[in-house]
């Protein structure tokens, strides 16, 4: 069996597309930065945390993602409120950014860590718009205050994989594809 640890809608969706059969079965754990830590070293920790125990079942492979949201080596988490994602939208308006995905796929075996990275530029936004897109979107699930496939998102353009910003390392999942292939 296939297990995803993740209640993102997003993933659900892009695993769905590829026409994988899988089960959803998050586990929650604490996604506190820790002193001093990287985006990357936080990425790494997180999506690992997230695979929980090794699978019993031989055959079982449990796969997890976490994303984040970078600005100036700062990550930019999910908002607590209204104020926190209009002042994370105000200091990327007008700016490019980094949105990484990690990857985490474990065997009976095997643990894997792998992430991509893309790039996000964001249109100038005044502070009506800004609250606009708050209001009509209320981003409080998502790293750094905003979906890239929302409507009116305030992504102006991205270099890398769509499907990166969106949650899910696509381009890295399909390196390991002899592992998770069985579940089409």
């Amino acid at each position: 069996m296939l297990i995803l640890r993740s209640q993102s809608p997003r993933r659900k969706e892009i695993l769905q597309s590829l026409g994988l059969h899988f089960q959803i079965l998050p586990l929650p754990i604490d996604e506190t930065s820790l002193h001093q830590e990287t985006p990357v070293s936080y990425l790494e920790r997180v999506t690992l945390a997230k695979l929980g125990p090794k699978p019993e079942n031989s055959e079982d492979i449990i796969l997890s993602s976490d994303t984040i949201v970078v600005f100036q080596n700062k990550i930019l988490q999910k908002p607590a409120d209204e104020s926190e994602a209009f002042s994370m939208i105000s200091v990327l308006s007008g700016k490019t950014h980094q949105v990484f995905s990690g990857l985490g796929i474990m065997t009976k075996n095997e643990k894997i860590f792998d992430y991509d990275v893309s790039e996000v530029e964001f249109h100038p936004w005044n502070k009506s718009e800004i609250l606009d897109y708050i209001k009509i979107c209320k981003p409080y699930d998502k790293a750094g205050s905003y979906g890239i496939q929302d409507p009116n998102s305030p992504a102006k353009n991205f270099q890398g994989s769509y499907s990166n910003i969106l949650g899910f390392p696509i381009r890295k999942f399909f390196l390991y594809h002899t592992l998770w292939s069985r579940f089409l």
